[in-house]
């Protein structure tokens, strides 16, 4: 009797164990499953297209864009590094896409913004009309520095794309995934066109605009135009920016066109991590072949970049002579005099505007500026000549230099409208800092800084964000600790580390979390794992 009863309980107290240990492992599968559910799941994203440009907005779905007719190609590349890269696409044409929408006659930018935030702006001429073509020779001459131009034999005409499946670097449809989707890719117009950084990942609106263009800011040369120079001379080309807005010339005479030499290869954005930068952006050295009539050199240049018209042509005309001295070699002075690159704008409220100020001489051996603003209300400017927008009304930016006290001043007018876009930025693959990856909005400067600072912007080779002997040694030297160049070492990607929309993710996580916890509740095994705790 006793032994039966010990059996009964025995058995019931194994069922019961039973029960638990298969309630739990049933509760840890879920969960398991719970963590797989984002990841599987494809949310529903959109595209809209929209705008002043376009007849009649749309908004289409991944599903939808699927159904439209697809288009695949392989596409030659180059990023701001410079480094060479092979995308391979397949998705809908822009032009098709476009058309669904009625693009209109009048339509001259088109603007594609991201679900990260960041929105890249093209002219409708520059995406639309320019043949934009793969290049097969990308990769001749070298495998992988974008500063040494591949051949652009058997080049083929290809479309650009709103691409649904895409692989970075590769040039095999097997690599093609749809993480970035839907990603803008496009041809090169030149076998040296830079465009990677353009390819905007994860669109999720297309904005038509009828507003017209501006005009890229016009190159400058290190020495006065008109001077008397010797052979060997070197001169440096710079813009505002020297970044995506690139510096061709040309030295025989004709008009620069996105096929000439290009001056500014590597953006500035990447300079603190070259120390080869004067082989790569190497400045123009004057020889007796330049020559053209009477000991003239002419060198003429312009920028062109994406989402404005390229500048107006700018010629500098120089004399050789052997016996003269080398501007740059001859010790500078006081300022004489600043100017600015613009006198007046007109600025949505919370936008931001770099200006530029210039101090006259080039060699002036002081050219440490003061800003500040007449209302602060209205515009603040920072140290180094940034402006930003806060309030309706018109400010005076002005700049003055420490030396001399000459002053240029800029007229502030504050509108209702757009903020000006963004280009997407690049990450550089070493030596990131997590704020750095990605791109923000400038903060808003404190008002009337007077602090002085050197006069910002690019100065070819003369101010670089970092001295080269601030790099880590890696950045510079090879594995073996030999110097070695680093663009044949060293290739550069975009990285991105966004996930297909956290934020939809979230939403699918709290809804899959709630019906399995009213799952189990139903189920009556929250209420059995309480009883086995109070055993």
């Amino acid at each position: 009797m006793w032994c039966a009863k010990a059996k009964s309980k025995l058995a019931n107290n194994s069922g019961k164990s039973l029960r638990v240990l298969l309630t739990l492992l049933l509760f840890v599968l879920f969960w398991f499953s719970l963590a797989a559910m984002p990841a599987l799941a494809m949310p529903l994203y959109s595209c809209e297209i929209t705008g002043t440009g376009v007849e009649r907005p749309i908004s289409l779905t991944l599903a939808e864009l699927e159904e439209l007719e697809q288009y695949e190609h392989v596409y030659s590349a180059i990023n701001t590094y410079p480094t060479k890269q092979w995308y391979t696409a397949r998705g809908v044409k822009l032009r098709e896409l476009l058309a669904l929408a009625g693009l209109k006659e009048e339509a001259t930018l088109i603007r594609f913004y991201s679900r990260d935030g960041y929105d890249v702006t093209f002219t409708v001429k520059e995406l639309l009309a320019d043949k934009r073509y793969y290049f097969p020779g990308l990769k001749e001459n070298h495998p992988s520095d974008g500063s040494v131009p591949g051949s652009p034999d058997g080049a083929e005409v290809v479309e650009s794309i709103l691409a649904l499946v895409s692989a970075e670097g590769s040039n095999s449809p097997d690599h093609m995934n749809a993480k970035d989707s839907p990603q803008l890719v496009f041809g090169q117009r030149a076998v040296t066109e830079q465009i990677s950084t353009l390819f905007v990942k994860n669109v999720n609106k297309i904005e038509v605009l009828t507003s017209e263009p501006e005009k890229w800011d016009k190159p400058r040369i290190s020495i006065p135009d008109g001077s008397t120079l010797p052979p060997g001379t070197e001169l440096i080309l710079e813009n505002k920016n020297s970044d995506v807005d690139k510096i061709y010339y040309t030295t025989d005479g004709s008009t620069p066109t996105v096929n000439s030499p290009m001056f500014n290869w590597s953006a500035s954005r990447w300079w603190p991590l070259r120390g080869d930068l004067d082989k790569v952006n190497s400045p123009i050295k004057i020889t007796e072949d330049m020559v053209v009539g009477e000991n003239v050199v002419v060198i003429k240049a312009k920028t062109i970049g994406p989402g404005k018209e390229d500048s107006d042509v700018v010629t500098f005309t120089f004399t050789l002579d052997p016996e003269a001295v080398d501007p740059s070699l001859e010790p500078g002075g006081p300022p004489t005099g600043v100017f600015l690159d613009r006198t007046e704008i007109t600025l949505p409220i919370g936008s931001a505007f770099q200006l530029e100020a210039i101090v006259e001489p080039f060699n002036a051996v002081n050219k440490k500026v003061i800003w500040r603003s007449s209302n602060n209300s209205v515009a603040t400017v920072d140290t180094r000549g940034l402006v930003t927008v806060v309030g309706q009304g018109t400010a005076i930016i002005t700049v003055e230099t420490v030396e001399g006290n000459y002053t240029a001043t800029c007229v502030i007018n504050s509108s209702s409208g757009e903020k000006e876009e963004q280009i997407r930025e690049e990450r550089p693959t070493i030596d990131v800092k997590p704020e750095e990856e990605h791109p923000q909005e400038q903060k808003t400067a404190e008002p009337a800084n007077t602090n002085d600072t050197e006069n910002p912007g690019p100065k070819g080779r003369q101010e670089r964000l970092a001295k080269v002997e601030e790099l880590p040694v890696n950045a510079v030297e090879g594995m073996d600790g030999q110097a070695e160049n680093p663009a044949s070492r060293v290739q550069v990607f975009e990285v991105s580390v966004f996930g297909p929309s956290p934020l939809i993710q979230k939403e699918n996580l709290d809804l899959y979390a709630w019906l399995i916890i009213l799952f189990l509740l139903l189920s009556g095994a929250g209420k059995k794992y309480m009883e086995y705790v109070k055993e």
